[in-house]
């Protein structure tokens, strides 16, 4: 039967760098072969020995000159003519020692210095958790090398205190699922790698998503040629295949300066600031065209620049007349529009597009202004409409006032529009199968609601109740006030003035009678800033009976026990009293210890 051997690989030649490694290394590589203890300095032969000593002896002289070999062979020339002059390899292995660990003296200064980068590490914001977690384990294997021991638990507690903001989740359910001062290091840093993992994962769909959205609507646009679309030039080099996060919105891929989720960016759609119209929550999309009957002549046209990008439909009534006074509601329109020049108050006719019609045919649009209408509370101004003389009535655009905030409902015969306050600002009932807005027209089928105004003068009145502002209306007695007081709205203002809160009960049902017979208890935090101490947690004991409180400063939560019992300690001694009863949230900092 063929017998197997092992022989260990020597370590790498020790050139007087890495002196820590190759010590750990050395020794082992010696164990292997039976030759540690002779670089010990085993006990010297005795007198008048035995043979058995005397054959032990002479075994221990061939080990030390085979471990003197091993020593010599594994160290450069240059550390050779160090150890040449030694004898023995306790000489030799001493004297290595000597010179690159130092004394115990310098092993101190290094371990000092070795604590000050431990406590100073701290996870940068575009570090992963892994290069964070393996920058420590270098510094505490440097300081075990040294001899001091280290343990996980101090480990886990730095990892886990010097995360940046956005691990916060993961670390409080870390600490109440687990107990953190009896697992590895490698738990943690494996859950916080699967959650940075599901992020990344999460930020390239998101990436891809964008990407893709542009494609569409690069396609959307490639009927019309000789365009270039703007969103499909090539990027600058800072702004593609960043890694680094953003510190807005926590997503990696672009420049900080164009985050759509910037804090002094403000929402044209929605007027709040961090975020822009693109990804506004409380964007609405415009309905869908209406239908088309056989009375009436369809049109189709298109709202362009001078290279026609945008489309939309309008549809007129062929019974009504050029020229009319009247507005009609149109569900596809991307611009107020009208043919009549006379009724603009400001126009802009260096402001060119093109309109297509149903029939194929493009229309110019010779500029862009301000109308002012007659209402029948005085004048208004409509901004943004086009001029295009070719088309035969005033088209008001029912996408362009959901852009401005405004609401526009269709419920069976009538259109309601509400302002962007919320307040109903005119009801448009439908007539030949078209809904015609006419400003100054008194009849039922298109009115202005005065909401508006009634709310004004109810502010203006120190929130007066409506049934006296209907009074005064009747008795005219305020000059250029409303006509009409509509009570349909409730006004926020009195609602929470008008309510009153209910009084704290006069007694409690129980107090405590003595020191110490009840305490309450809270921890608070984690904090965002740090104190100067590196503590982000407080917690606060309050005595029942005599509402004494006591505040201790807690860089973890693993610390809340042992306050306790120093706290525990402390008051008893000082009030003569023991503690009776303990009251808190029952959190796990107190229920799992």
């Amino acid at each position: 039967m063929a017998s197997s051997s092992f022989s260990p690989a020597a370590p790498l030649v020790f050139n007087g760098e890495g002196y820590h490694i190759w010590l750990v290394k050395m020794r082992t590589y010696l164990q292997a072969f039976d030759l540690w203890e002779v670089v010990i300095e085993p006990e010297p032969l005795k007198a008048n020995p035995t043979m058995a000593q005397m054959k032990q002896y002479s075994e221990e002289k061939r080990k030390k000159h085979k471990a003197m070999s091993c020593i010599q062979n594994c160290v450069s020339d240059v550390i050779f003519t160090r150890i040449m002059a030694c004898e023995t390899p306790k000489q030799a292995w001493d004297k290595l020692k000597e010179e690159f660990q130092g004394t115990e003296r310098t092993r101190q200064q290094q371990l000092l210095n070795l604590r000050r980068d431990f406590e100073n590490l701290k996870m940068k914001e575009e570090e992963t958790v892994k290069k964070y977690s393996d920058k420590i384990i270098v510094v505490v294997n440097s300081i075990r090398l040294l001899g001091e021991q280290f343990d996980e638990a101090r480990i886990v507690e730095k990892v886990l205190s010097t995360l940046p903001e956005r691990y916060e989740a993961k670390i409080s359910s870390l600490e109440d699922s687990k107990d953190l001062t009896s697992i590895s290091l490698t738990e943690p840093i494996n859950a916080l790698y699967v959650q940075e993992q599901r992020r990344a994962s999460r930020s390239e769909e998101h990436q891809e998503g964008a990407f893709q959205a542009k494609t569409k609507a690069a396609q959307s646009t490639s009927a019309y040629k000789g365009k270039k679309n703007w969103r499909n030039r090539p990027k600058p080099d800072a702004a593609r295949g960043e890694d680094r996060l953003c510190r807005f919105c926590k997503r990696p891929g672009h420049q900080e300066a164009r985050c759509w989720f910037r804090p002094d960016v403000m929402c044209q759609h929605c007027n709040k600031k961090g975020h822009v119209e693109r990804v506004c929550k409380e964007k609405g999309r415009p309905g869908k065209n209406q239908p088309q009957h056989k009375n009436e002549e369809a049109r189709v046209a298109e709202d362009c620049s001078d290279h026609e990008e945008q489309v939309f439909a309008v549809s007129c009534s062929a019974g009504q007349k050029k020229g009319t006074k009247g507005w009609l509601l149109d569900s596809g329109c991307t611009n107020h529009m009208s043919p009549d020049e006379t009724i603009f108050k400001t126009l802009d006719r260096s402001y060119k597009t093109r309109v297509k019609i149903g029939n194929g045919q493009l229309i110019k649009a010779e500029g862009k202004g301000d109308v002012q209408i007659c209402t029948a509370t005085g004048g208004k101004i409509i901004k943004d409409v086009l001029l295009v003389p070719e088309i035969d009535r005033n088209l008001l655009s029912i996408t362009q006032l959901l852009e401005k905030g405004y609401s526009v409902v269709f419920k069976g015969q009538e259109c309601q529009i509400t302002d962007p306050n919320g307040s109903r600002l005119m009801t448009v009932t439908m007539s030949d199968k078209c809904f015609e807005v006419n400003w100054s027209s008194d009849s039922h089928s298109t009115h202005v609601a005065l909401t508006d105004d009634t709310k004004l003068w109810h502010q203006r009145l120190g929130h007066v109740n409506f049934k006296s502002m209907t009074w005064m209306v009747s008795k005219e007695m305020v000059k250029n006030f409303t006509k009409t007081v509509h009570i349909e709205d409730v006004c926020e203002v009195c609602q929470m003035g008008k309510q009153a809160r209910l009084p704290f009960p006069a007694n409690t049902t129980w107090r405590a009678s003595s020191k110490l017979e009840l305490v309450h208890t809270d921890v608070c935090g984690p904090m965002r800033t740090e104190s100067l101490s590196g503590n982000r947690y407080f917690i606060l004991f309050i005595d029942d009976c005599t509402r004494y409180c006591w505040i201790y400063f807690l860089k973890h939560k693993l610390e809340v026990v042992q306050v306790f019992k120093k706290f525990k300690a402390e008051v008893e001694i000082e009030t003569g009293y023991k503690i009776k009863t303990i009251r808190s949230n029952n959190g796990t900092e107190y229920t799992s210890a």
